[in-house]
């Protein structure tokens, strides 16, 4: 086997090219390493607002279901004032018919009396 010094300087010319273009490659990726740093700095500050506004979101939901629970308390203590206004109402309306009729039933009577001169 004989080896050539020219094949072995141009096999070492070759490695020193592909060593070159290797630290070329990792100063790439070294770049490439800090920009996804920053990224990741900058999600974790964005991971961060969105758990506070997620915390506030929580808090104004909790607010909101005391405040339809309260609404809902009210809308039932004014269904049952209604309720009971229609109930004393209705017994009004019935005196106020009742006492109407046996007025008018007094009055027609009064008239027909007069009209047949049982009244002077």
């Amino acid at each position: 086997m004989e080896v050539h010094m020219s094949d072995v300087e141009e096999k070492v010319d070759q490695l020193h090219a592909d060593v070159g273009v290797l630290r070329f490659d990792v100063a790439v990726l070294k770049s490439d390493v800090a920009v996804l740093k920053a990224d990741v700095a900058v999600l974790k500050s964005d991971v961060a607002v969105l758990k506070t506004d997620v915390a506030v979101l929580k808090t104004d939901v909790s607010v909101l279901k005391r405040d339809v629970h309260e609404v809902r308390q009210d809308f039932k203590e004014v269904r049952q004032d209604i309720k009971d206004v229609r109930k004393h109402q209705e017994r009004r309306d019935f005196r106020l018919l009742f006492g109407t009729l046996i007025a008018v039933t007094l009055g027609l009577a009064g008239l027909m009396a007069k009209g047949f001169g049982w009244l002077h």
